[in-house]
């Protein structure tokens, strides 16, 4: 950036914001220098980072948010917003340099409607706080994602993103009624109350999902749940991964809905869920929950998946083991189950209807195993762990121990996984991604997933952010 450009982008924060709000570009590169991604962190620890702010500011509401992007327009300097740097595809690093927005002082809950069960809470609020402070009143927001303890919860809506409960409660867009928002060129915009209402297109789904490309979302009114009176467990063993499949399919498509559904393959069973559960398992694994707020229709939604489980040839398994993996089920993301450098790990996540899962759990599988050579000693532990009424999705864990030392060659693997996998899975009917959100690791797909469509998206981008301003380059934008 030129240097007069960047005194003048300083100058104009500090005013907005004060100046100790404002973090210079040492600073900047150093804190905000990668997100979860892990050619991010290993290009970081490389001395190569891909995020490489020239400033980092910390607004303290939505009118600052509003004349940053005001700002950013004027000078043409890109903005990238950050949450909690959670998000494992990229989307948060500022790989164009420009500014980073760090919306985590904007973390306050507004006001609770606890007749309508909703809560207008702001975007820098942590998912694990909010719950907290929702628990304390006996309430819950029933997203529950892997990363609670930094998601925000704008960054679960920027990414469209899940949690373990997703089955029963639904996705990010399923608990957001409304949005507060900034537009790329610094209009602050509330969409209507609430959502599904027949006055013209929805605004709000068109922010959730877009990574920070076509607007910064600064609050939202969400949905609000009562704590549960009953958790009941079940887990069930199958000889097969099919028969795990099918018994799943019967109980989304008659209605049943447990919150929680993980059906693990033999790898995963016996590996990491295993470890987590101290129980030894060597076959497909299904570990389902049960809540609501009436016991008996708790316990006979469980019966009745019980029935269809034990019609598909499972075997019941202690629901002792349900009950430590729900007090457990944030381990598979810390060390030492988490990996870390010098691994190379990663996720493919793709979903597809019931009518191609089975296929593209097998081609995909196939296909990463295939990608790796065998001297780098791939792990790859599969599960199935967010269903639909029409489908479901696989999660492909892969890790390779120890890399090749060179960060090009390392880069080269990772980035061949993740061809190969995503790849075979469309081939086998599948979309590239579930929940995780595309960022910088997936852009090169979207032109394969959209097809034409993504000419009309690249409109729609051009039309709201036309200094293409927010996180240019993302998206495939």
């Amino acid at each position: 950036m030129a240097a007069l450009v960047q005194e003048r982008l300083i100058a104009g924060l500090q005013r907005i914001v004060g100046a100790a709000a404002v973090m210079d570009a040492p600073a900047a590169r150093s804190q905000y220098a990668n997100d979860q991604w892990w050619y991010a962190i290993a290009a970081s620890g490389a001395g190569h980072p891909v995020s490489t702010p020239d400033v980092a500011v910390k607004p303290q509401t939505p009118e600052q948010v509003a004349e940053i992007v005001q700002l950013a327009n004027e000078l043409r300097v890109p903005i990238t917003p950050w949450g909690g740097g959670s998000g494992v595809q990229g989307a948060a690093n500022a790989d164009r340099g420009g500014i980073i927005l760090d919306l985590r002082a904007l973390d306050r809950v507004r006001s609770i409607d606890e007749k309508s069960l909703t809560c207008v809470v702001e975007a820098g609020k942590t998912v694990r706080e909010f719950e907290a402070e929702l628990n304390a009143k006996g309430l819950t927001f029933t997203h529950y994602p892997a990363s609670t303890e930094w998601a925000t919860i704008g960054g679960s809506i920027a990414a469209r993103g899940s949690g373990v409960l997703s089955s029963k409660y639904g996705k990010i867009e399923d608990h957001v009624l409304n949005l507060e928002f900034v537009t790329p060129t610094g209009e602050l915009v509330h969409t209507p109350s609430v959502p599904r209402h027949a006055v013209g297109p929805e605004l709000t789904q068109l922010q959730i999902g877009a990574e920070g490309t076509l607007g910064v979302v600064t609050a939202a009114t969400v949905k609000l749940r009562l704590l549960p009176k009953k958790r009941v467990f079940l887990v069930v063993s199958f000889a097969n991964l099919a028969d795990g499949i099918e018994a799943g399919r019967l109980i989304m498509v008659t209605g049943l809905r447990p919150p929680v559904m993980r059906l693990y393959d033999h790898h995963a069973a016996s590996h990491s869920l295993a470890r987590a559960v101290e129980t030894p398992l060597e076959h497909p694994t299904f570990v389902m929950m049960f809540d609501g707020e009436y016991p008996d229709l708790v316990e006979l939604e469980a019966a009745k998946a019980r029935e269809i489980c034990l019609a598909h040839n499972g075997k019941l398994l202690p629901d002792s083991i349900g009950e430590m993996w729900w007090e457990r089920r944030y381990v598979f993301y810390y060390p030492p189950y988490a990996p870390e450098l010098p691994s190379i790990w990663g996720t493919v996540d793709v979903v597809a209807d019931f009518e191609h899962i089975e296929a593209v759990y097998h081609e995909t599988t196939k296909a990463i195993r295939a990608a790796v050579p065998d001297k780098w000693n791939l792990s790859l532990t599969t599960h199935l762990s967010h269903w639909y009424e029409w489908g479901s999705m696989i999660y492909a864990r892969m890790k390779i121990p120890t890399g090749p030392s060179d960060l090009a060659e390392a880069k080269a693997l990772h980035d061949a996984v993740f061809k190969a996998g995503v790849e075979a899975a469309m081939r086998a009917g599948a979309l590239m991604n579930d929940h995780h959100g595309v960022g910088i690791r997936l852009a090169p797909f979207m032109e394969a997933q959209y097809g034409a469509g993504m000419d009309t998206l690249r409109r729609i981008k051009a039309a709201m952010d036309p200094n293409n301003i927010l996180c240019p380059g993302k998206l495939g934008f």
